[in-house]
């Protein structure tokens, strides 16, 4: 099976493009790292105050899937340096 959520984030201290990679490129990293799934922005590349963010996984159980996704959405939505707006599940 596969399993993915689509995120929907802001990153309201950041004033550049710059900054809105640095700080995505830290949180990409380390989901890979601690879930083993597949990340990527997806939309508002060009927006530095807000990115939307897919996250991928397989796995032969729902329950996982879900574990997983919920998980990785947990981590986005900890006080920091963004702030999640919106979630959507697609398992």
């Amino acid at each position: 099976m596969i399993g993915s959520v689509e995120l929907e984030l802001r990153l309201p201290a950041c004033n550049s493009l710059k900054e809105k990679r640095s700080v995505l490129r830290r949180f990409l990293e380390r989901v890979r790292r601690e879930y083993g799934v597949a990340i990527a922005e997806i939309a508002s590349q060009d927006d530095w105050r807000s990115a939307v963010i897919e996250v991928a996984a397989v796995s032969n159980e729902r329950a996982h899937l879900h574990r997983i996704l919920t998980r990785v959405v947990d981590d986005a939505d900890r006080p920091g340096e963004m702030i999640l707006i919106h979630s959507e599940f697609h398992v």
